[in-house]
């Protein structure tokens, strides 16, 4: 008889979630360092009200029993004392499941003071000082549809757009004729784990280390992969500390 579906991807959770609780202990999470990298961005056409605008992203937290709560909370805590203007999420909240979705929302809850949004395929434009800021979400590349052109349908072609992609292989299949200036991306870890000259061992991305982590630009846009916050599987992070990542935008001078 086959399968109903979704048996075998429940089975798979089933199975890392094992593998995790008994990897769990030797995390030494105490021991890790969170990162605070800072990320300057000059975007076209941006309006000087938005010059120094301050946006706290954080990715990858995969809540499970390899990433401790208060590691999470170490996280928000550090992200709110930034004082940001705009807080995003790149995705990759949980690990295998469900299961610590309500948990995983308590600690991120002192983060919404406004409010939160969830953006899939479609935006919203920011205003500040009569200036404005498209902002997309796209959809994940992996187990989603990316629709393109509904993610900034309605944004001026004059105004400036930063777009979240969970997985940074979008980036390079965004159409040409669509306007893309910033894309803030996570998904790869920074490879997680670096050993001694031959880097990451693996990278979940179609294009090895092209998107590894960091700042990317290809002719007019610009890319930053976050090595985010978590880990998956194994509570081993090796020469490539977890991330929050502080993006400060600027109009040309």
């Amino acid at each position: 008889m086959a399968a109903r579906p979704g048996t075998a991807r429940r089975l798979e959770n089933l199975a890392s979630d094992l593998v995790e609780r008994i990897a769990a202990p030797l995390g030494f999470w105490r021991r890790k360092r969170l990162v605070v990298e800072r990320m300057d961005a000059t975007l076209t056409g941006l309006g000087p009200a938005f010059d120094d605008y301050r946006i706290a992203f954080l990715t990858d937290l995969h809540s499970s029993p390899v990433v401790p709560g208060w590691f999470i909370a170490r996280a928000v805590t550090t992200a709110l004392a930034l004082e940001p203007d705009l807080i995003l999420l790149g995705g990759d909240f949980l690990s295998h499941g469900a299961r610590y979705a309500a948990g995983l929302a308590e600690l991120l809850r002192p983060l919404a003071a406004a409010g939160a949004r969830e953006l899939r395929n479609t935006n919203v434009v920011l205003r500040r000082g009569g200036n404005e800021l498209g902002l997309a979400g796209v959809g994940d590349l992996r187990f989603d549809v990316i629709d393109f052109e509904s993610a900034v349908a309605g944004i001026p072609p004059d105004v400036p757009r930063l777009v979240v992609s969970h997985d940074p292989d979008v980036f390079a299949f965004w159409p040409a004729d669509i306007r893309l200036d910033l894309m803030l991306s996570g998904h790869t870890h920074g490879g997680q784990a670096h050993l001694p000259v031959l880097g990451p061992p693996y990278v979940p991305s179609q294009f090895g280390f092209r998107y590894l982590a960091g700042q990317v630009r290809e002719g007019e846009r610009q890319l930053y992969v976050s090595r985010g916050i978590g880990a998956i599987t194994a509570p081993f992070r090796w020469g490539c500390p977890p991330e929050l990542t502080l993006v400060v935008l600027h109009p040309p001078s």
